[in-house]
């Protein structure tokens, strides 16, 4: 004879509104932690932000309903601007001739000078260096 048992699954917890604002409010608190708040009433963590989310949500589906939506805003075309163009007078970037590198440590300051024409074996020599 087959045996079937039955095993009843547990009941997800309901919550009331005034609950999930009271806890919301807590949440809302200066230098509160959401998981503190949730722990301290024996919630989830990740439930208590999904109330948050949701919460978030209704107050901009509220305001959407009052009225409160982005206005289009009417820009005039820009006219150009009469007068004399004047030159910049910052001066061009000056192109170094060489690579500086400093290197500290304990017992002081590495300054390795090495010229820009030789880049490639400067590179090799990083390379090598910190292998």
């Amino acid at each position: 004879m087959d045996q079937v048992s039955t095993v009843e699954r547990p009941h997800r917890r309901e919550y009331s509104a005034e609950f999930k604002a009271m806890v919301l409010e807590q949440v809302r608190q200066p230098g509160a932690s959401m998981a503190g708040v949730a722990l301290s009433h024996a919630l989830n963590p990740n439930m208590v932000h999904r109330w948050m989310r949701e919460d978030r949500q209704r107050q901009m589906l509220t305001a959407l309903s009052e009225g409160h939506a982005f206005v289009p805003l009417q820009m005039n075309a820009l006219s150009p601007v009469t007068g004399e163009v004047l030159p910049c007078k910052t001066p061009a970037a000056a192109t170094p001739e060489t690579i500086r590198m400093e290197i500290q440590h304990a017992g002081g300051t590495l300054v390795v000078h090495w010229p820009l024409s030789a880049a490639q074996q400067f590179a090799q020599l990083l390379r090598d260096w910190l292998r």
